[in-house]
């Protein structure tokens, strides 16, 4: 998860401090809804014909997803109440350029630039802490031991030998 947000905080920074800043729209749309309950039901929706041909008949748009939009024109702090799906953000860009509608479902999809608000463009862009991402950093396996023995030298990479340590500072005999 820190590798993640970590590498969002990267994306975000680079975007809000580019002079493009200004006409971006920065969507951040998660792919899976956490197999939670949601009281909410999947919406109904037209079925492509291409869909229909595959057997993908069921005509829901699917679970409600995590979806964040980050732009000058985003209201801060704001949640959505409309129902939009990832189709919400390729109408945005259809309606944005004047693009036609690839199917039936986009077509008929909520437009995800509904919460964005033109009128009152806010350039200003919340600088985020977020900790570095652990991957490639040694584990401080150290740290860890009440004792505060650090682990031998040449055994850092050794997972076993810092909870070795750790258990005999317990008093386990190991």
């Amino acid at each position: 998860i820190r590798s993640g947000e970590t590498f969002l905080n990267q994306v975000y920074a680079a975007i809000t401090s580019s002079p493009n800043w200004s006409s971006t729209v920065l969507v951040i749309n998660y792919d899976e809804w956490g197999g939670f309950f949601d009281h909410v039901p999947p919406s109904q929706t037209p079925i492509p014909a291409a869909d229909q041909v595959a057997g993908n008949a069921d005509g829901l748009r699917g679970f409600r997803v995590p979806c964040l939009a980050i732009a000058p024109w985003a209201p801060r702090s704001a949640v959505a109440r409309g129902v939009y799906d990832h189709t919400s953000v390729l109408k945005m860009i259809e309606w944005r350029w004047g693009l036609a509608p690839l199917t039936v479902r986009d077509a008929t999809a909520n437009n995800l630039a509904e919460v964005l608000d033109f009128s009152r463009p806010n350039l200003a862009a919340p600088a985020v802490a977020v900790p570095p991402s652990p991957i490639g950093v040694p584990c401080p396996a150290g740290a860890l031991l009440p004792s505060g023995q650090p682990v031998p030298a040449g055994e850092e990479e050794d997972e076993w030998a810092a909870l070795r340590l750790i258990a005999r500072d317990d008093g386990w005999p190991v």
